[in-house]
């Protein structure tokens, strides 16, 4: 599979994406919900995105390289994908809507409506890069100036600090 470039357009309307990384799941202790940082690959921006149970094992278990003895829905369709079709599949964050994230799975002309959470995991497993458009990190991105250990450090206080409300509905419509 073919690197990209950090930033690139998409064709219709130029909208610029933004080559993204995952920099940590984190779980909070009382409440048990999780958030996905995911980083700009070339910069300080990160998204923060409220993720339900499922979607965290199959990103922690990609990360991990966790085999399942029989393939789980990610592994089967980044399966299926593999073997279908021709093309590098792209996993793009498209918008954030009233705190719900939306995302597209590109396969050829094909786009197809997707939580980002299930893009990552499945991004993890092809493996394929994680991209979102440049409106969606400008607007909801929360920059951390510091190195990278001390930016995950802040974000750990960040996350000490914040719960699920701050950010409109809950797990299982927005990430």
């Amino acid at each position: 599979i073919r690197p990209r470039a950090a930033s690139r357009g998409l064709g219709d309307g130029d909208k610029r994406q933004v080559l993204l990384e995952v920099a940590e799941i984190r779980t909070k202790p009382v409440s048990g919900a999780a958030v996905l940082l995911l980083r700009e690959a070339d910069g300080r921006r990160h998204l923060a995105l409220w993720i339900a149970d499922p979607e965290k094992t199959a990103i922690a278990d990609a990360i991990n390289e966790t085999e399942p003895v029989r393939p789980l829905t990610h592994d089967l369709l980044a399966r299926a994908i593999a073997v279908l079709c021709e093309e590098e599949p792209q996993c793009i964050i498209t918008k954030v809507e009233d705190g719900i994230w939306f995302g597209e799975l590109v396969l050829g002309d094909m786009r197809i409506d997707a939580r980002p959470s299930d893009l990552v995991a499945l991004a993890l497993r092809l493996p394929v890069p994680i991209w979102c458009t440049e409106e969606v990190i400008s607007t909801a991105g929360i920059l951390l100036d510091a190195g990278p250990e001390d930016a995950l450090e802040e974000f750990r206080h960040f996350l000490d600090d914040v719960s699920p409300d701050d950010f409109g509905p809950g797990p299982s419509t927005s990430g």
